[in-house]
């Protein structure tokens, strides 16, 4: 993991990208000492969404354990997905995408 501050981020911002792109580089930005932001391959950021994802399916399905077993169906689960992360996902698009 490199570490820059905000200013050299903005000078050398494509010298950054490269290095995520070659080696798989994670990037940290600082601003005064305190970190801000980061730069991650899309790669990364897939296998993030992706452990989120599998951490959403446990808190459901402890969810469903803890509620006696009632069912739902898959717009109650989507509709509640979507208040609590504020999305607007749909049956749709999550089987189209």
């Amino acid at each position: 993991m490199t570490k820059v501050e905000v200013a050299q981020a903005q000078e050398k911002f494509s010298e950054l990208i490269a290095l995520v792109e070659e080696g798989q580089e994670r990037i940290v930005i600082e601003s005064e000492g305190q970190v801000i932001a980061a730069v991650i391959s899309y790669a990364d950021l897939k296998r993030l969404e992706a452990l989120e994802d599998a951490r959403d399916v446990a808190d459901f399905q402890r969810g469903i354990t803890e509620s006696n077993h009632e069912s739902y169906s898959v717009e109650e689960v989507i509709t509640d997905y979507n208040e609590l992360h504020g999305t607007d996902f749909t049956a749709e698009n999550i089987l189209n995408d």
